[in-house]
């Protein structure tokens, strides 16, 4: 049991060393002996847990997008009021989008949770105008972090809350 422990491990090192190494390097720039280098193991470590480095992207991105989820999930948990509990997952996506630059490039490139919650919320509230609502709010979130992602706005708290109170004003 603790070869398979310290094999799980030693993966989820490899991972996180696999996102540190993109964020310095670049996607194109990826070292593996890099990445193995910095969890003080073999060069052949991460061939050990991965065929090859594209294989080892994919399992990075995956690993980003549950980490999203857990977030997410704990985000649906905590807020009761549905519009409160929405416009908080939009500022949080936002924030995970740009701490995580690799999250939404694998295959599922949209959120089901966002998605999921305001499909409900509008069908429920707004039947006749539900896609038009849901796809404003994606648009207003979308548009948020590429404008803040192309420094054209503020990363900042107010900027945020700005987009907070346009988003509970599409949900009202």
């Amino acid at each position: 049991m603790e070869d398979f422990d310290s094999s799980v491990q030693l993966k989820e090192k490899l991972l996180i060393a696999g996102i540190d190494e993109i964020m310095t390097h670049g996607l194109s720039g990826l070292s593996l002996r890099r990445v193995a280098a910095a969890c003080g193991a073999s060069c052949a470590a991460p061939y050990k847990h991965f065929r090859n480095k594209e294989e080892f992207v994919e399992a990075i991105i995956s690993y980003v997008e549950k980490r999203w989820e857990l977030l997410a999930a704990q985000i649906v948990r905590t807020f009761d009021n549905p519009a409160e509990r929405i416009a908080e997952l939009c500022v949080a996506n936002i924030r995970f989008k740009l701490a995580n630059p690799l999250y939404g490039t694998g295959k599922s490139c949209s959120d089901h949770t966002i998605n999921t919650q305001l499909n409900n919320y509008f069908q429920e509230k707004y039947p006749d105008d539900a896609e038009g609502r849901i796809f404003a709010v994606n648009a207003l979130v979308a548009g948020t972090a590429a404008l803040i992602d192309s420094g054209r706005l503020e990363n900042s708290p107010e900027t945020l809350a700005l987009l907070r109170s346009r988003v509970l004003a599409e949900l009202t």
